[in-house]
């Protein structure tokens, strides 16, 4: 854990709680108020009082809010969390370092940011909530992913070529479903076949049997006509002598055998033909259910491998789309990139409170005749992507580079237009310049420093181009800008008094008096020293 790395701790060890208290109580505003409160919390961890620290820490926070000191705001409620936490307190810790966590991820303070999200995580184990802390342990890892040195950069032609690719897949999910619609007709019409050729099988078995039902009643009819006549004869025998009995008696019974085996002979083919039909009609039944059994099964792979094709398609579509959004977001803000989606154009917009900023390398063509092509390409794609990486730190909005000049602006569409960020992204940057020179100079190598200026005033903000788009701004802010960058010096930040009045207790200054810019007249200008120490 990097508590004490969060701010203020070199202050805070070297005075003790009583001197702290006491200059607490003398506090003339509540900035002042905000820095001791924080110190004090940092100091009472040191020494185990958790109580007295969270008391701090959660005033710290009030005061921040109450000042507007979004950064303060997130280190406090990160140490409220603390406090909550070696109290034991995990779900009370678990809302506050989600608070700080929000915030710090917001405002670029990447430590803060790092601790909450990691304290989350740890919280979510204490209650058991493995779930939960799956969770934490995965938005860390995005966050560390996000917020890499390296990012992806991208123009209008790789966005067109995206949107082609994803035109294409969804044309492709559209024949996938005409192909599952034409195999489902044609298995309704192949079973709608099969159904009525079992009904005409039916029909014809029942005009069979019918046949078979009229030849028995005739035979039971000829049956009744011979009892019939076996009556008659019983009558002429009476009339007969016992001779001529006895011979008729012979006779009939004769007689009645051979008929009662005709009807014998006749029942049992009956029989046997109904027999044959019942069979035929099972075998037919059973090769109708066989066919439908194939043809559902047949059905059923189809769909289940047409479904499986339209799920690598959607989430192919997906995967295009949010590459197609993150180099939107590349290339233009976010509200910017988002009504561009929506609308396919996007609207002129006017800021009144933008803050703009220009680098500029000195002797760039001097020093760039002492580098290869390639060289020179690859030291100002170094020096950018370092650029980039501290604008977006800071959440600065990077218009464009022209040549080897370097424009920023801050206060557009993310609400962020005090011009104090913008002047420490400068010095950062700065900074790192000097730090590349010093590297330069012991390896006898050629090296770039820069002029930074400053202002801050209206701006028009818009999206100009159709294919090769371009988010940009114009407006005279800009133009006092450059000129603030021209009248500077190597290695300086140098801004208008409009920067100076909203920042002037922020940072300490060299004032320059007024000089004379190009179109504008006599100017106050100022160079920024460094922050301010309280």
């Amino acid at each position: 854990m990097l508590l004490f790395g969060l701010g203020f701790l070199s202050q805070a060890i070297a005075q003790s709680t009583t001197d702290l208290e006491n200059k607490l109580k003398k506090a003339a505003n509540k900035t002042e108020q905000l820095n001791l409160r924080v110190q004090l919390a940092y100091k009472y961890f040191e020494a185990n009082n958790v109580t007295k620290a969270y008391d701090h820490a959660s005033a710290a926070s009030r005061l921040a809010v109450e000042t507007g000191d979004r950064r303060k705001e997130a280190e406090a409620t990160y140490l409220s969390g603390e406090a909550a936490f070696r109290r034991k307190d995990y779900k009370g810790a678990g809302r506050l370092f989600e608070q700080s966590w929000q915030a710090a991820r917001n405002y670029g303070l990447r430590d803060v940011a790092l601790n909450s999200v990691e304290r989350l995580q740890e919280a979510a184990q204490r209650q058991n909530d493995i779930g939960q802390a799956y969770k934490w342990s995965q938005q860390l890892v995005a966050y560390l992913k996000d917020n890499s040195p390296s990012s992806s950069r991208g123009g209008g032609d790789a966005v067109q070529r995206l949107e082609n690719k994803l035109a294409t897949v969804e044309a492709e999910n559209r024949s996938l479903l005409s192909q599952l619609s034409q195999i489902t007709g044609m298995t309704q019409q192949q079973i709608s076949e099969k159904e009525a050729a079992l009904r005409q099988l039916e029909q014809q078995t029942q005009q069979t049997l019918s046949q078979k039902n009229a030849e028995l009643n005739k035979s039971q009819l000829e049956k009744t006509q011979m009892d019939s006549s076996r009556r008659v004869l019983s009558q002429q025998v009476e009339t007969l002598s016992k001779e001529q009995m006895a011979e008729a008696l012979v006779r009939a019974q004769l007689e009645q055998e051979i008929e009662t085996k005709k009807a014998t002979l006749a029942e049992a083919e009956l029989q046997q033909r109904r027999s044959d039909n019942q069979r035929n009609v099972a075998a037919l039944l059973g090769a109708f259910v066989l066919v439908l059994a194939t043809l559902f099964y047949f059905r059923f792979r189809a769909k289940k491998r047409t479904a499986a094709e339209l799920i690598a398609k959607n989430a192919a579509i997906e995967e295009e789309r949010k590459r197609s959004d993150n180099l939107l977001l590349n290339i233009l803000p976010p509200a910017i990139a988002q009504e561009l989606k929506t609308r396919n154009k996007v609207a002129a917009r006017k800021y009144e409170h933008a803050t703009v900023m220009f680098i500029d390398f000195i002797g760039f063509t001097t020093v760039a005749e002492r580098f290869s092509p390639e060289t020179l390409v690859e030291e100002l794609d170094f020096c950018f992507s370092n650029f980039d990486r501290i604008v977006s730190h800071y959440r600065l909005e990077k218009i464009k580079t022209i040549g080897d000049a370097y424009l920023v602006a801050s206060g557009l569409s993310d609400n962020n237009p005090a011009p104090s960020d913008m002047i420490k992204a400068a010095l950062e940057i700065q900074d790192f310049l000097l730090h590349v020179k010093a590297e330069r100079m012991d390896s006898g190598l050629p090296f770039f420093e820069a002029r930074i200026g400053i202002h801050h005033g209206p701006v028009v903000a818009g999206v100009v181009g159709a294919n090769k788009f371009a988010y940009d701004i114009w407006g005279d802010t800009v133009n006092i800008a450059a000129r603030m960058e021209q009248s500077s010096e190597p290695n300086r930040v140098n801004v208008s008094e409009d920067v100076y009045e909203q920042t002037r207790y922020e940072f300490e200054w060299q004032s320059r008096g007024k000089i004379a810019a190009k179109n504008k007249g006599m100017m106050d200008m100022y160079y920024v020293l460094g922050l301010k120490q309280f």
